[in-house]
């Protein structure tokens, strides 16, 4: 594989690997309102990328924050990689019901490797947007919420190979779409689908999220 080859892959990786700021009803998962604490394990699939993450987040009425853990296996080119993730947001109401909600959010995605043969790469992901959902069904036990996103992505890729070192960037976005499947307001399944743009060679990647809320 030429060197190109595998920057051009692990630029896409990257950008698979940053995904919608999520944490609150207005991404399909349970709001901290009932309970301040989450903890959550999503899965990850697109074109020749497999990966998990999981994360811990905390928050109020209002502003949210939260990190966590990113494995991901890229089978094209064989190598596997692991980072870190951090994001803030807010989730503001839309209506007298709170039954459409609004939610700005930042997130970074840092990555150690994979180091491949010669090549060494480490890689930064930083991605700011928004995404909107609604409450359609509320019946006490059980909530759906369908949502919608838009972000912009800044990815960066320093890579060493024989001594010299070089740096790659891009840049591009991503729109989310999904519905949480919310349970006694504290128990979420949120299955979407992240569909990029203005980003060359990277396909939509699926995504299924479990996050359970507790604390008081």
């Amino acid at each position: 594989m030429t060197r190109v080859k595998l920057v051009g892959s692990l630029l896409v990786l990257l950008f698979v690997a940053a995904k919608p700021a999520a944490a609150q009803l207005c991404t399909g998962n349970p709001s901290f309102v009932y309970a301040p604490y989450q903890a959550s394990i999503g899965a990850m699939f697109s074109n020749g990328v497999r990966g998990i993450e999981a994360g811990a987040a905390a928050g109020g009425k209002t502003l949210f924050g939260g990190a966590g853990l990113l494995v991901l296996n890229f089978t094209d080119i064989d190598v596997r990689t692991a980072g870190v993730f951090g994001q803030i947001g807010a989730e503001l109401a839309a209506d007298r019901d709170n039954k459409i909600m609004i939610c700005p959010a930042v997130r970074v995605d840092v990555l150690a490797g994979p180091d491949v043969g010669p090549v060494d790469n480490s890689s930064i992901a930083l991605q700011g947007g928004g995404s909107i959902g609604m409450v359609v069904s509320d019946s006490g036990d059980m909530q759906v919420v369908p949502f919608f996103g838009l972000a912009v992505v800044h990815t960066r890729l320093s890579s060493t190979f024989g001594g010299d070192e070089a740096t790659f960037t891009d840049n591009g976005g991503h729109a989310d779409l999904g519905v949480g499947f919310i349970f006694n307001h504290k128990t979420g399944i949120t299955p979407s689908v992240s569909i990029p743009f203005s980003t060359g060679g990277s396909d939509a990647t699926f995504m299924i999220k479990f996050a359970f809320n507790f604390g008081k």
